[in-house]
């Protein structure tokens, strides 16, 4: 089978298993985004082996338990990411390596952050505000952003290389892509959609326009320093899990945070 016929087979399979985890919300939500800080946390430990900075096996089990644990006991939050950090500093005190212990501890960190806190922070949307659908609402405008800066990059794109990150993006596609989701909710908008409040709908393509593209920037610097093509081959014909959820996981945590700050000083 071809690799356009892989990720068409896979699309038809898995999309709608993630809009009705998005939809229903509760349970559901938190199991697929458990499973995405599992496998997430397995490419990037995998990854960071591949670049020579290996992390403790055991690692593997703490973003999952942050995870979890962010998701279900709410008002300690700073507590448990402390008590993490800690794990992560009592881990290097008595694993001593002079020439690699802060940048191993550095990627350990990150990883936490990246595959434990983050996938949290996206859940707790889906878990505080169902009904509203503005997760759901988030991943259907990524998934515009995507196309729109794809097509036009490849087909307008004359400004490249505008980060070493990634040579190939073109400053066309980032510009298409971060003004659609405002074309979107314009509309909406003039024709009375009142599904998602419409400040949230200003949150939500913020989050999808400009920081979901920052967030495929951000894993192709995680690839980019191993020098990896993708995550993993985990999903045939689209890479791994954080191939595929790069944009949802800065954009979501973003979207969380301009929530928080919107419900106070409202």
């Amino acid at each position: 089978m071809s690799e356009l016929g892989k990720r068409v087979l896979v699309s038809l399979v898995f999309i709608p298993i993630l809009i009705a985890a998005l939809y229903f919300g509760g349970l559901p939500l938190v199991l697929m985004f458990l499973l995405v800080s599992v496998l997430g946390g397995l490419e990037y430990f995998q990854i960071m082996q591949k670049a020579g900075q290996g992390i403790n096996c055991g690692w593997l089990w703490l973003a999952p338990a942050l995870y979890l644990s962010l998701v279900y006991l709410r008002g300690i939050d700073l507590s448990l990411v402390w008590i993490a950090f800690f794990l992560v500093i009592l881990i290097k005190i008595f694993n001593w390596e002079k020439d690699s212990n802060l940048i191993t501890s550095f990627t350990a960190i990150w990883g936490l952050v990246y595959t434990g806190i983050i996938p949290a922070m996206i859940v707790r949307i889906g878990l505080d505000y169902h009904g509203q659908y503005i997760l759901l609402g988030l991943v259907l405008m990524i998934w515009i952003v995507d196309s729109v800066a794809y097509f036009i990059g490849m087909s307008f794109g004359r400004h490249r290389g505008v980060t070493a990150i990634s040579p190939r993006k073109s400053i066309e596609g980032f510009i298409a892509g971060a003004l659609a989701p405002a074309l979107i909710v314009f509309i909406l908008y003039v024709t009375g959609f009142r599904l998602i409040e419409l400040k949230y709908l200003v949150l939500i393509a913020i989050a999808a326009g400009i920081v979901g593209q920052l967030g495929d920037l951000t894993e192709s610097m995680i690839k980019r320093f191993a020098q990896v093509k993708d995550s993993s081959n985990l999903i045939p014909g689209h890479g791994g899990i954080l191939d595929r959820t790069d944009s949802i996981l800065l954009a979501g945590s973003f979207l969380y945070c301009a929530i928080q700050v919107l419900e106070k000083v409202r």
